[in-house]
């Protein structure tokens, strides 16, 4: 009788190890599946566009991740983290003098920290470019 009492006691404490471990093991794995809406790679379309509309160059630009198309793309993506993907909020940096002539136009579309970034501006050279946005469109 002894065995069969301590058999059944044995059975007894193994069921709520069991649940205690079914339990954890659920927790991790939803605890690594995201959640809907989560957090999503920042990623922008660069491009910079001459006088009269002629694309001269783009690149595709993914914060933290894609950054091998552009030169710069980890400063590309430290200016843009710094300013919430808002363009408009880069610090002003002094012009210099530039031999480049002709207007050109930066636009960048894309998603930043989960909203929709979309932002376009015209500029006097390349130089001015530049001037204005450091890293973000030196590519």
């Amino acid at each position: 009788m002894t065995t069969l009492r301590n058999q059944s006691f044995g059975a007894s404490m193994r069921l709520p190890l069991l649940a205690a471990n079914v339990g954890l093991c659920a927790g991790l794995v939803l605890s690594a599946i995201p959640a809907y809406g989560a957090a999503r790679p920042n990623a922008a379309f660069l491009s910079v566009t001459a006088y009269g509309g002629t694309t001269m160059k783009g690149v595709f630009l993914q914060c933290p991740g894609a950054t091998e198309g552009h030169p710069y793309g980890e400063a590309a993506c430290a200016a843009l983290d710094a300013v919430d993907g808002e363009l408009d909020r880069l610090p002003s940096r002094p012009r210099r003098v530039c031999a480049a002539r002709g207007s050109v136009t930066a636009t960048m579309d894309g998603m930043w920290r989960n909203r929709a970034v979309g932002w376009q501006k015209t500029f006097s050279s390349v130089c001015d470019l530049y001037a204005q946005t450091g890293a973000i469109f030196r590519f």
